[in-house]
């Protein structure tokens, strides 16, 4: 009987949402970002704001926006000195949350992003991205340029405990970082911690 009282105080606790709630959920993490043609990964932050809309009682709509920092390091070549990509982004990711168990979900979407800065640190000199490749020779392109907008498939998965969100999700990105020369693409997973405030019952 203890064990069952137990069980029932837990579920009772974990978030429970219905049918047309909406909440609104700020939130600040960490940032494990590379491209898909470095060397290594940067750790980073994040931070931002999600609104939640709950069309069932097991299946929700979101929209956010999120200030992402990434980038990447890349170890010395013949051409290139060692150096690091420092990129910033205004992410709006659009999520599909599906509620397996009372506060947690597996969630899907997509998220279109808008260039904040865009630098290379070289040599301790940082330098724009758009002129990075024509200082060391390796184009002459005038257009070769980082493309201001990327877009990224998020999954992932949240748990939600007393309006307290933890959730880590994988960012791939799709469209590649510069419109011309080499494609490489933004790769995040991203952890964060977010409280809900319900705005609607």
């Amino acid at each position: 009987m203890i064990i069952a009282a137990l069980l029932m105080t837990t579920v009772t606790v974990m978030a429970q949402h219905d049918e047309d709630d909406v909440t609104i959920q700020p939130k600040v993490g960490m940032n494990v970002a590379t491209l898909s043609d470095a060397d290594k990964a940067i750790v980073n932050y994040h931070l931002g704001v999600e609104a939640e809309f709950m069309i069932t009682d097991n299946f929700s709509a979101s929209l956010g926006v999120v200030l992402s920092n990434q980038g990447a390091k890349y170890n010395k070549t013949d051409v290139m000195p060692e150096y690091d990509i420092d990129l910033g982004y205004v992410q709006v990711p659009i999520m599909a949350s599906y509620y397996v168990l009372p506060g947690l979900a597996i969630k899907a979407g997509v998220q279109p992003g808008f260039k904040t800065k865009a630098k290379a640190k070289i040599d301790g000199q940082k330098v724009d991205m758009d002129q990075m490749y024509g200082l060391y020779n390796r184009v002459t392109d005038e257009d070769f340029k980082v493309n201001p907008i990327d877009l990224s498939i998020p999954v992932g998965i949240s748990y939600e405990y007393k309006n307290i969100v933890l959730d880590a999700r994988y960012n791939w990105g799709v469209r590649s970082v510069m419109n011309v020369g080499d494609s490489f693409y933004n790769r995040v997973f991203m952890v964060s911690l977010g409280y809900k405030f319900q705005l609607k019952d």
